[in-house]
Parts: C-alpha cells; structure tokens; sequence
C-alpha cells in the first residue's frame, strides 16, 4: 500500500512544489487537511483519484475501503467527464458541419466566379477597353481579340446588334439619365466555331463617365454539372 507521505512527496516532485502548502493547495484543501491525512495515513478517494489522473498513477488505491461518500463522489467525477466529453464531441460535429457547409458555399461561388465574364468599353463609341475571366475558353476571344475593338464587329448577333446600339442612343440621347443598370439576353459568336452563344448579361451604364460594364454569363442546359438551371 502507497503511503501518503509518499504519495505527497510525489506531487511536490512532479509539481516542483518546495512547501507542503502547496501541496494543500493543488488539492484544494487546508494545510491542516493534509496534515490530517498524515496523521491518519489516509488521502480521501477523490483526491486520489486526481493524483490517479493527473500524475498518471494507476498503482494508487485508497488507503482504506471507500465510504459510501467516497464512491459516490468518484462516480460524479466520471459521470461529469462522461458529460464534459459528450458535450465537446457535439461542438466538435457542428464545426465540422459548419466548415463543410462554408465548404460547399465556397465551392458554388468558385463555380459561379469562373463562369462569369467581365467586359467594360465606352459608351460614346461602344470600344472595348477592359476584360476578364476566361473569354477564351467560353468564346473563343483571347484578350487582344477583344480589348481596343468596338463591339460592332462581328462580335454580337446582327439582330442583338440593333437592338443594342438602338438603346445606346437612347441613353445618350436622354438628359434625364445619368447612369442605368438592366439585365438582358444576347447571342455573341464564339471566336473559334463561329457559332453564336446565349449570354445572360448584366449591364451598368454610367453616361457621365461615358461607361459602360457587363458581366456575362453562357447560357446552357445546367450550370457547371450541378445542376443549376440558368
């Protein structure tokens, strides 16, 4: 059996205490509690039991057979562990829950950003002075294709082209208007195929700037193989 002098000088090694005192308060009792334990050769089972666990020594088994008190304590002690860890492993699912659902958001935005396309040009003269996102894997445009051209050049459908040089002047024409934003559909020839391909597309005019910018999206069936309808 372990005696409790040599169960306290163990915690002062372990602990680098020099003073018994602090001995008393690692086990959050009064001095005169540890020297009543030395006197009776007797450490309460729930203080053991945090030498047990703490200083790993499995060897230490009460002194005397536990009271009835005794166990009852041991017993809370695991049952609040018990209660500790359930309530940890609960956290522990909603964060990975929670990063998996940034996840899948992150994912879908990605998705979202790498089919969108960007072009900005001159409301005045409809030339082309700024784009990205990757026009030539969409439309076959490399940039050079694009930027520096008036967007009347073969690059719309001739019935889109109508339309939108019929609401350009319109827009330049007004007084009233000084900036405007409006969603619309237009089919642009692909650069490579020569085929023309539907483009959702969302215009900001800004006529004191003399303005224009457009994000552009294709038009198909799904949406990335998500299956996102557009």
């Amino acid at each position: 059996m372990v005696k409790v002098q040599e169960i306290i000088s163990q915690v002062m090694a372990e602990k680098g205490y020099r003073h018994k005192y602090e001995v008393a308060e690692y086990f959050g009792v009064t001095p005169q509690a540890l020297s009543t334990w030395l006197t009776t050769g007797r450490i309460p089972s729930k203080h053991l039991l945090k030498v047990r666990t703490e200083i790993q020594r499995p060897d230490l088994l009460p002194t005397i057979d536990p009271t009835k008190e005794d166990k009852q304590t041991v017993i809370n002690y695991f049952i609040n562990e018990n209660v500790h860890l359930k309530n940890e492993i609960v956290k522990l699912k909603d964060k990975i829950q929670n990063l998996q659902s940034t996840k899948n958001k992150n994912d879908l935005i990605d998705k979202i950003n790498a089919r969108s396309l960007f072009i900005a040009g001159r409301l005045s003269d409809g030339v082309i002075t700024e784009v990205s996102g990757d026009w030539e894997k969409s439309m076959g445009y490399g940039e050079t294709d694009l930027v520096g051209h008036r967007y009347d050049e073969d690059f719309i459908h001739p019935d889109e082209f109508e339309r939108t040089k019929r609401h350009q002047d319109n827009i330049q024409q007004s007084t009233a208007v000084k900036e405007t934003r409006f969603s619309t559909v237009q089919r642009w020839k692909n650069g490579q195929t020569g085929d023309y391909i539907m483009l959702s597309m969302i215009w900001y005019v800004d006529v004191k700037k003399d303005m224009v910018e457009i994000i552009a999206k294709p038009i198909d069936n799904n949406f990335g193989g998500i299956g996102i309808l557009n």
